[in-house]
């Protein structure tokens, strides 16, 4: 059973996955402009203080995990591409292979 691949679909799907990925750092980009002007309100009293640390530790977490995420994305996409450029070149090479053995041969 022969397996074929389709690598423009597969060079496609890299590129929707960085659409995907520049989506969501637009979105995470968003949402870190909307929430960064909140520890302002806290206040300076010793509530507010604890409320701004527990955001800034939360914020951090959650940019820590996101950027994870975003560069996980972006290595898939990188992986497709090479995955097809690599059975590209191999199916090439081994084209000019036979083609030199049919040479030989006097084909």
């Amino acid at each position: 059973m022969p397996v074929e691949l389709d690598l423009e679909a597969i060079r496609r799907g890299a590129g929707e996955l960085d659409a995907a990925t520049e989506a969501v750092q637009g979105l995470v980009d968003q949402f870190r402009s909307a929430v960064e002007g909140l520890s302002d309100c806290f206040g300076g009293d010793a509530i507010g203080s604890l409320l701004d640390i527990a955001h800034q530790v939360v914020m951090e977490a959650l940019s820590e995990c996101i950027t994870t995420n975003i560069e996980d994305l972006l290595d898939y996409a990188n992986s497709l591409r090479e995955m097809a450029d690599n059975h590209e070149a191999t199916d090439n090479d081994i084209a000019a292979l036979f083609n030199e053995l049919l040479a030989e041969l006097g084909g």
